[in-house]
């Protein structure tokens, strides 16, 4: 049988595939792959970690998840809206460090060998806010400061002296609930610990409070 010549005709009409895009694709991908477990490795996080450090990481209302590491908070950025009702549950992921949490704005400086050191934030964001406190775990101290505080299940070393704190143990956890007040503008959060050397490093973040 003879063979149709037109089955072995190329359909010159068909769109070919760029093989320059392809492994321009290839390369791309191979090099995010590697930024995110270069980052993982670096900040001592878990690879889902790490990508949604660079992603974002989308919030779960009205509960507030964060996480300390060595050293970094995650997420980095939060937005609240006055008058809602909102819990932090704080966590240390870090296996060696103790962490403390403030927020606040401003800086108040303490002298030092080596010059003025800040110590805590200027203003701080919890005076006057009424704050439940529940699931202690690993809580090496609490400083409430000027914050109304009142607690469920075990009871934290509370401490006094200083802006509102809690310091926590490695592979601890602790639950704040409150009403985000009507303080509307950028807030900043961060670790004072071991005379600031935890802020610098990169213990920060920022909070957006929307007004009502």
């Amino acid at each position: 049988m003879q063979e149709d010549s037109s089955l072995r005709r190329v359909d010159s009409s068909r769109p070919r595939r760029d093989s320059r895009w392809s492994a321009a694709t290839f390369f791309v991908v191979l090099g995010l792959a590697v930024l995110i477990a270069v980052l993982s490795l670096f900040l001592k996080r878990p690879i889902s970690d790490a990508t949604a450090a660079m992603a974002g990481r989308a919030l779960n209302e009205p509960v507030t998840r964060i996480e300390q590491y060595d050293y970094g908070f995650e997420p980095r950025h939060i937005t609240w809206r006055a008058g809602d009702q909102v819990t932090i549950s704080l966590h240390n992921r870090s296996t060696t460090h103790w962490h403390e949490m403030m927020l606040g704005r401003g800086y108040d400086f303490t002298p030092s060998v080596f010059g003025p050191i800040a110590t805590q934030f200027d203003t701080d964001f919890w005076n006057g806010i009424h704050v439940t406190f529940s699931g202690a775990n690993h809580v090496d101290n609490l400083c409430v400061n000027k914050a109304i505080a009142k607690f469920i299940g075990p009871m934290p070393n509370v401490v006094t002296g200083g802006n509102f704190s809690p310091t926590l143990q490695p592979g601890g956890s602790l639950n704040m609930t409150f009403t985000v007040p009507n303080k509307p503008g950028t807030w900043y959060y961060g670790c004072f610990v071991q005379q600031y050397m935890h802020y610098i490093a990169g213990m920060r973040g920022t909070i957006t409070i929307l007004p009502r």
